[in-house]
């Protein structure tokens, strides 16, 4: 017999209109307002965390915060201070970190430096590092990679979330804002890919946790899939797999930008698609917290 006997529900196409490039909605330049605030990216150096990086010094970011194990590129520094340009907005201070999210003494650096450089204030803190190991069954499965995927996945998003969250809390009128980047891997069950998949379920569930320990405190945190992005971490992929990899970086920036440009309460918590069109998503308010919708759930 085959398995799954019903194939489960991803969400992927919750609202009508789907998008895989960036649309004027969301136009960083025009749609988004972030003077003021200050941003950290893990995972920054290339793909939707360095994309993610343009998309808020075009929305005015005044502190941008971009970190990375991998290196970046020469011209970072030109590219933001044109970006920003491009919204007719100041160049952004920016601290270009090198972090290895499993590495504590590396993160507790990050902090420090963020918490001295941007006057203690950090708005938005973004998860985009990540790992996904080679295909694999499970059978025959490397141990060593298949388990990088929680440790990098899971654990560095863990310890990254728990170093920044004081500085994030203790933002006097700031946004107070964690953005997770998950998958729709986290609703499919996609043979080879488990430890992917299965680590960035973990990550929705992980997500609720933080609302629950910290909504009082005024956290808001989301967990997002960016899209089916060609990246790095996707390199690895099966080539007829490559060739669906079709949606922009800059789909998935300009919507977290302008998701966390304010405060949405009724959003917290849950899991949203960069792919979904974010104007009827949010006009979907009502009937997503009435059905208490985007969150994970077992089926009775």
């Amino acid at each position: 017999m085959s398995y799954p006997p019903v194939i489960p529900a991803n969400g992927l196409n919750f609202t009508k209109i789907l998008h895989s490039d960036t649309y004027p909605a969301i136009d960083p330049t025009t749609e988004s307002k972030h003077s003021g605030h200050a941003i950290f990216i893990t995972g920054a150096s290339s793909g939707i965390g360095l994309a993610t990086a343009h998309s808020f010094a075009k929305a005015g970011a005044s502190y941008i915060g971009l970190a990375s194990l991998d290196p970046f590129p020469p011209t970072i520094t030109n590219t933001l201070h044109a970006a920003a340009a491009l919204g007719n907005h100041p160049p952004p201070k920016l601290s270009i970190l090198h972090l290895d999210v499993l590495d504590q003494p590396s993160i507790d650096t990050a902090v420090s430096h963020i918490s001295a450089a941007f006057n203690a204030k950090l708005d938005i803190l973004i998860n985009c590092a990540g790992y996904m190991a080679p295909g694999a069954s499970i059978a025959a499965s490397d141990d060593d990679d298949y388990w990088r995927a929680f440790e990098v996945n899971l654990r560095g998003t863990y310890r990254v979330t728990k170093a920044f969250l004081p500085l994030v809390l203790q933002s006097t009128g700031g946004l107070k804002t964690v953005v997770n980047i998950s998958s729709v891997a986290a609703h499919n069950l996609r043979c080879e890919y488990s430890s992917y998949g299965i680590s960035k379920n973990a990550i929705l569930r992980f997500t609720e946790f933080l609302m629950a320990e910290n909504a009082e405190a005024g956290l808001l945190a989301y967990c997002v899939h960016p899209g089916a992005v060609l990246t790095r971490l996707a390199e690895s992929m099966p080539r007829d797999t490559l060739a669906g990899l079709r949606d922009t970086p800059e789909m998935a920036a300009d919507t977290l930008v302008y998701l966390t440009q304010g405060r949405r309460e009724w959003l917290a918590g849950r899991y949203l698609s960069c792919t979904w069109d974010l104007p009827e998503l949010l006009a979907r308010e009502d009937e997503i917290v009435g059905g208490d919708k985007l969150k994970m759930r077992m089926v009775l």
